[in-house]
Order: C-alpha cells, then structure tokens, then sequence
C-alpha cells in the first residue's frame, strides 16, 4: 500500500502545467484498435490507467511505442490476436468496457470478462449493450462474461436513455465501420466525447455532432486510416488544482487548460468571490485571499453542468474556506461521498443525506489518517491535508495515481510538502 504524508498550512505559489486529460485519453487509445495503421497520440498524461489501457492493447496484438519524456503513444494494431479483454487487465479500470466499440467494429467479435472503476455507484453498461444491439449486435450475457458479435453491423437509430459518456463513445466507435447512416441522440457532449470525434475524424471517419440537440451522426466506412491526434487538457485536473489554490490561501497559474471546458467550475468559483482570472487562452490565474468565500449550492449534471469529478474538491473547499452552509446534491453517483466521513475526522462539518451533501463553513481542518476509496475523493483528502494544521496521512494513494500525473511532483514544486511511502 502507498501512502502520501502531507504537511499542511503552506501556501501554494507558483505555476502548473495541467496534463492531457485522463478520461480523453482513454477511448482514443481504444479508438486506435479501428485501424491497422499506425496511429499516434500526443499530450497523453502518464498515468495508471493509461499504463492499463497499454497492457490491454499488447495483449490483443497491438505494438506499441511509448515516449514518456514526450507524452506520446504510437500504436499500429495491424493484427488482432484475440477477441477476448485480459480478465486480470480489465477488472482494473472501467474503460475497458471502451474496447468492446472498437474490437466489435473492427474485428466481430469481442469478449469482456467484468470491468473495474471506483466504487462510486452503480455504473451498468446497459447503455452500451443495447446501442450495440440496435447496430445489429447479438449480445450473450453470462455470470463471467459479456459477448458481443456481428458479421457486420448495420447503421441504425440509437436514442440513449440518459447522456453516458461512455455509450456515446461506445457507439461512435462502432457506427463508424458500420454499414450506412447512424443517428444517435441524447448523446454526452463532454469535451472528452468531442476529443474522440475530432481524433475519429482525423481518422477518415464521417462524423457530425449537434451538441446543442445533443445528436450524432456517423457515416460508417470500409476501413479508416492512421493518424495524428494531440489529446486536450484535463479540465478535473485543473479544477482540482484550482481548489488547492484557494484551501491553501494561494496564488497558482494554470498553464496548458481549456478555459471554455470549465466555464460552470469557474462561474461557481466567482459567485463565491473567488478571484478567478483567465490569463490567455490556455492559462488560469487563481488568487486566495484571506477573507472566507460566500457558501454555494451545488448541483452536478452532465456537461456542460457542474461536474461530478470535482464533487469531493469541491466539498473541501466549502468546508475550509466558505461562510455559511452550502449544498451539494450528486445526481450522477449514487455512493459517491466516501470521502466525506474522512473529512469528518478531520473536523470538516459535512453530513449526507440521500444524494446531498450539507456543508457549514468555515472549519479548521486537523491532520489526522484517512482513507482514500476512489480516484476523486482521494484528491480531495490530499487538498485536505494541505489546508490542514499538522500532518496528514493518506492511505490507498494508488487511487490518485490512477489519474493524475506526478500530482505530488508537481504540488512541492509549487510549495506542498507531501512524502510518498509505501509499506
């Protein structure tokens, strides 16, 4: 188990290059397995999941090049070996359920043996199981694994149910070898969806999105090309480090961002007085200043609405630095506030109640040993840890590692002091 030790009380200053974003990379790299050319990803954040997503490609038959000094991944999967996902592989993160899109159109044929994630909440792929049937798939469903097969699949209407991101993904990587004109609507128009777009674009795929009417269309074609594609910013990453700015009563620049992909984050961060500056067209200035910040009531929805990543950040920025009583209420997940009991022993006033979180602001946050149970809410404990007085030990910081690039690295460039252990 790894741990991080964080000393609290030290104000962060400086500036930040935010990494590619960690929920774009990953169906682009599935989306790699469309072609036998060779396709190259730059910007890519390296990370846990990526480091997965890799092992998973080798194992079907892809060969890989990884530059990590560069951030950029070279795949050509001109040969598939297998239609089965590595059990082992595919229990570690949720996205390989992205393979299935790409393996089915590709190759017929694709097996899944479960899937991992954050224990979050339910997040059944139904979703994605019946877009596949809708495109002519025969799915098999056992108690070890989900099969989907199709000679070829055929264009068809796919209408979504609720806006998943990855169903929408999942479907735009299928219908683009398939035969004729898909439409689907209610699609997921998160930036992360439209990086994959643009990238299966780039690719030779036909594929228009109306993200007003939340409709795609995709023309399927015989075969797509290789290509060259630079993954977008994470905007989690940057609003995470948004967060630990303002808990630490700091100044930070955040450099390498999309200020339009967190237009609702930087707009709540205004209402409550934050000092919040775009720099450029890919720079954020944060400044905090002494005086407390005005409570807020959240609400997380699909894009372009509140994110629910930035759920737990944002909790330990209403309990440490607003005045006043503030609400959350999670409409995305249903179980996720682990981290809220850890903030508890640390002295943060936050309750739930079904899906809200209630939060009375401001408290002094004591160090103290929590838990991180998931990738977000493990970042949160580490913002936490830095408002803190006294130290604060973090365990399971796996689950951070999984995705944020060298966030202790870049976090004691800008003034933290966080130990890395392992026992």
């Amino acid at each position: 188990m790894k741990f991080y030790r964080v000393e609290g009380g030290r104000a962060l200053k400086g500036s930040i290059e935010v990494s590619g974003s960690k929920n774009a990379v990953l169906p682009c790299l599935a989306a790699a397995l469309l072609t036998g050319e060779t396709v190259v990803l730059k910007n890519v954040p390296m990370i846990r999941d990526v480091d997965v997503m890799v092992e998973i490609l080798k194992a079907l038959g892809a060969k890989l090049s990884i530059s990590k000094e560069e951030h950029k991944i070279t795949v050509k999967a001109e040969e598939l070996h297998t239609f089965e996902i590595p059990v082992a592989l595919s229990r570690l993160l949720r996205a390989s359920t992205l393979f299935m899109g790409s393996m089915l159109a590709r190759a017929g044929r694709v097996r899944l043996y479960g899937y991992g994630g954050c224990p979050i909440g339910k997040r059944p792929i139904d979703f994605h199981l019946k877009a596949f049937k809708s495109l002519g798939a025969v799915v098999e469903e056992s108690t070890e694994y989900i099969e989907i097969k199709a000679e070829r699949l055929k264009g068809s209407k796919i209408e979504l149910s609720f806006p998943s991101v990855g169903a929408t993904e999942n479907a735009l990587m299928a219908a683009t070898l398939a035969d004729g004109e898909t439409e689907i609507l209610n699609i997921a128009i998160e930036p992360e969806v439209l990086d994959l777009a643009s990238m299966l674009r780039k690719m030779g795929a036909r594929v228009e999105i109306d993200a007003r009417k939340r409709v795609a269309k995709v023309w399927g074609i015989e075969a797509l090309s290789g290509a060259e594609h630079s993954v977008i910013p994470d905007r989690i990453e940057a609003g995470t480090y948004m967060v630990s700015a303002l808990v630490t009563d700091g100044e930070l620049e955040l450099r390498n961002v999309e200020p339009m992909h967190l237009e609702n984050v930087i707009g709540v961060l205004r209402e409550m007085g934050a000092e919040v500056e775009v720099v450029s067209g890919k720079s954020i200035r944060v400044v905090s200043e002494p005086t407390y910040l005005k409570p807020a009531n959240i609400v997380t929805e699909p894009y372009p609405g509140f994110p629910t990543d930035l759920q737990p950040q944002f909790t330990v920025l209403l309990a440490v630095k607003s005045s006043g009583t503030s609400t959350i209420r999670e409409t995305i997940y249903e179980e996720r506030f682990h981290h809220v009991n850890e903030l508890r022993k640390m002295g943060a006033e936050v309750f739930v109640e079904g899906r809200t979180i209630t939060i009375h602001g401001p408290r002094r946050l004591a160090g103290s040993v929590v838990e991180a149970r998931d990738l977000r809410g493990g970042a949160a404990l580490l913002l936490a840890g830095l408002a803190a007085e006294g130290a604060t030990i973090v365990r399971n910081a796996e689950h951070v590692e999984r995705g944020y690039e060298n966030m202790v690295g870049k976090l004691n460039k800008v003034g933290a002091r966080i130990e890395i252990t392992e026992e």
